[in-house]
């Protein structure tokens, strides 16, 4: 088991983006914080803990805690006294002495002590464990953690969850049986950014580290720079033999999701032989992969990285483990088996081992002459803990095992018509040879014991370079399913600009024929705010979300679906987006696209993209009329520092609000009429979409109609200068210049 500290960061409230990041990304079986349940950080992270259970309560009616939720007070724990606790942390990668000087320098290489309320956090949650190991499930006896790994969220880009639910960047879907619904075993991945790029992963390691790529995109250029390169590498035609290579030596382990579970087993002494073999071949093809790359890490830093990973400790380790262990050997006896020839005293043990069948046949031979004439065979075997018995075949149905006490045999136990006995020349062979099978096991397990330090002290070496071969495999894939889709490698910069030319939906164009492309452009000599109008199923969603995605993809270092990309790297992503309503939440549709777009004014920054579809749709059309334009007018006001903003929109009269500004453009989706049919075109052009209504109205009811119709829409926008049409007039004044001559009683 591993202790992750996070640095200190700032958190909001009341959205505690920060937060949802962590937990995100952690997904986490059990929480413990301090306070009670009253506060609002805690409320929240109960909201957080729910939210996967759609049939769970929120704060606002929960009357108890989370079964796996846990609050503990922070009485006692100052800074000082825990600061005082991590250094006294047991870890398995420390065989340091507490009194060796080295000792004090051992935490503070990995653990930054000045960030006192982490570490104030790290020995509150290492005291409570201390405390209940037997509820998690652990040996309250000896060591349980590995390492601790300091991980920071400063390089990280922002964005919150409702994002990857509208981008579809992971989609969980049940079995097809209905019987299945519900269990957590049946959950399959939908379509999805992650199951587009998984596919072509050859390990579970690999399909790991991809997720927790596309769980944190960064804004860290170097890193970003580094895996697109390797991209460019693995697509390069003249490397494509050694990239074969690569995934030939990856595929051993495909079935391994993380090696800290094998690590782990070895620390708790309950790894299996096939355990310590899926650990020695781990080690050697990574050796492996690093030898035959040593031609080509002058095109790529990450096999740079991998090199410098494979260290000495690393080699010294796969060589103990080599010359330690007898995987052929340890199939036959089910357990780990040390080679012969390690160690001359258990060696010799085992020579003795192989004499001891000589003894049992001669041991077997003189018994035979002893035993009565209806008795014409016997043998004497050895068993772990009991020793030699002698072991005779019933002689007949239902006899009586005591029949040969005469002859100084103790009867032990019947199976299966086989009956054991302990004889007088059973225990001077127990005299003479011993238990040695036991001293056996026992000497294998002192040195396997010793091998499992070995291998502990250095897990952090095992952990790091196997890492890197898990995001080798990941970003193979990548490069694939870029090379089939005609990816490209977008050119990153901190300008502030997007340039995007025949942008396409990486998920889209798989499910239609002749998906229509489209270009994006905000920043430098075009404006940062875009304001896209156009009738109901235009495009204007996709639009949004095929731009969102590219940028996405962007930050976590990948090839982008376009011809060409030129793409500013970002501090944070904010997708207002349609939200299915819920119980749970009792918000209406509009309250929630309110705290949508509350939360995008908390957090976003000159360098943000904002992406925001049709704010204003669940309420009043003046009522969302004025909110997106005081939402718009927020960020007009920025000028320079205003962020990259989307916004489509419904509410055309938006668009006569502002003057013109080169901050501020318009777009529209194209269309055409066809034989009287309305076709959509699919492509984005600068401009202001008129309405389609009259356009509608003519194809249904004809154009004499649908020309009655906007004259009157343009009496009721400028009544004073209204007139009547001429067919209106002659009707009025024919119906003034008859007669109408009515009887009494005709009048109803």
């Amino acid at each position: 088991m591993h202790l992750n500290i996070y640095e200190e960061m700032m958190d909001v409230a009341p959205d505690y983006l920060m937060t949802s990041i962590v937990h995100r990304e952690i997904k986490p079986k059990y929480i413990l914080t301090f306070g009670n349940p009253t506060d609002p950080y805690v409320r929240m992270l109960i909201d957080f803990f729910n939210s996967a259970d759609e049939n769970t309560t929120t704060t606002s009616t929960v009357s108890r805690l989370p079964n796996n939720f846990f609050l503990t007070s922070q009485k006692g724990f100052t800074y000082e006294s825990s600061k005082t606790i991590v250094s006294n942390i047991n870890l398995a990668s420390n065989i340091l002495d507490k009194s060796d000087r080295k000792h004090d320098i051992f935490f503070p290489s990995f653990v930054n002590l000045d960030n006192r309320l982490s570490v104030i956090a790290l020995g509150a949650l290492y005291k409570y464990l201390e405390k209940h190991l037997s509820m998690f499930g652990l040996d309250p006896s000896g060591q349980h953690f590995l390492h601790i790994q300091q991980i920071t969220l400063k390089n990280r880009v922002m964005l919150d969850n409702q994002l990857f639910r509208n981008l579809q960047i992971f989609a969980q879907k049940y079995h097809d049986s209905s019987f299945k619904h519900g269990q957590e075993s049946s959950l399959r991945e939908a379509l999805s950014i992650y199951k587009l790029f998984s596919c072509g992963c050859k390990s579970k390691m690999g399909q790991s580290l991809l997720r927790e790529i596309l769980q944190s995109p960064l804004r860290d250029r170097c890193e970003l720079e580094k895996r697109l390169d390797f991209i460019s590498f693995a697509q390069h035609p003249n490397n494509l033999e050694f990239i074969t290579s690569i995934q030939n030596n990856i595929k051993p382990f495909k079935n391994i999701g993380c090696v800290s579970l094998i690590l782990g087993k070895i620390h708790n002494g309950r790894a299996s032989n096939r355990d310590w073999k899926a650990l020695h071949e781990m080690i050697y093809h990574t050796i492996f992969i690093n030898d035959i790359s040593s031609g080509y890490r002058d095109k790529s830093d990450l096999l740079c990285e991998l090199s410098e990973a494979i260290t000495e400790n690393l080699l010294a380790l796969h060589d103990s483990i080599s010359r330690a262990l007898d995987f052929n050997a340890a199939v036959k006896k089910g357990r780990p088996v040390i080679k012969f020839g390690l160690d001359e005293t258990l060696d010799a043990k085992l020579l003795r081992q192989q004499d001891l069948a000589k003894h049992l046949t001669a041991a077997a031979r003189l018994a035979i002459n002893d035993l009565p004439d209806y008795i014409n065979e016997c043998k004497v075997l050895y068993l772990p803990e009991m020793g030699h018995l002698m072991v005779i075949k019933e002689w007949e149905p239902n006899c009586t095992p005591e029949q040969l006490e005469y002859l100084g045999y103790k009867f032990m136990f019947c199976i299966e018509g086989i009956i054991h006995y302990k004889t007088p020349l059973c225990v001077e062979l127990d005299k003479r040879v011993g238990d040695i099978n036991s001293e056996i096991i026992d000497h294998e397990n002192r040195i396997l014991r010793r091998l499992s330090g070995f291998t502990l002290k250095y897990n952090k070496d095992i952990r790091h370079a196997i890492k890197l071969i898990g995001k080798i495999d990941c970003l193979i894939a990548i490069a694939k399913v870029a090379h089939q889709n005609n990816y490209i490698k977008p050119t990153l910069n901190n300008n502030g600009i997007h340039e995007i030319n025949s942008c396409r939906h990486p998920l889209m164009e798989h499910m239609l024929n002749g998906f229509k492309s489209n270009d994006y452009y905000s920043g430098g000599g075009h404006g940062r705010v875009k304001i896209l109008t156009g009738a109901n199923g235009s495009g204007k969603s996709i639009f949004l979300k095929e731009i969102l995605l590219t940028i996405y993809l962007a930050h976590v270092g990948c090839y982008v679906p376009a011809e060409k990309a030129n793409i500013s790297v970002l501090d944070s992503l904010h997708c207002g987006m349609f939200m299915s309503e819920s119980v749970v939440l009792k918000l209406s549709s509009f309250m929630m696209d309110v705290t949508q777009t509350s939360q995008i004014l908390r957090y976003a920054g000159p360098n943000s993209f904002i992406v925001l579809d049709e704010f204003g749709r669940s309420t009043l059309g003046d009522d969302g009329l004025c909110l997106l334009a005081g939402f718009l007018k927020y960020f007009l006001d920025k000028k320079e520092l205003c962020p990259h903003i989307i916004i489509a929109t419904h509410l055309q009269r938006i668009t006569h609000l502002w003057p013109e500004s080169r901050y501020l453009e318009h777009l529209k989706t194209d269309y055409t009429i066809v034989n009287g049919d309305l076709c959509f075109l699919y492509k984005i052009s600068k401009g202001i979409s008129s309405s389609l209504a009259f356009e509608v109205v003519s194809m249904i009811h004809g154009e004499q109609t649908a020309n009655r119709a906007k004259y009157y829409m343009e009496i009721l926008q400028n009544p004073k200068f209204a007139q009547l049409p001429e067919s209106t007039k002659e009707l009025q004044q024919k119906c003034l210049m008859t007669n109408f001559d009515l009887e009494p009683g005709n009048i109803n």
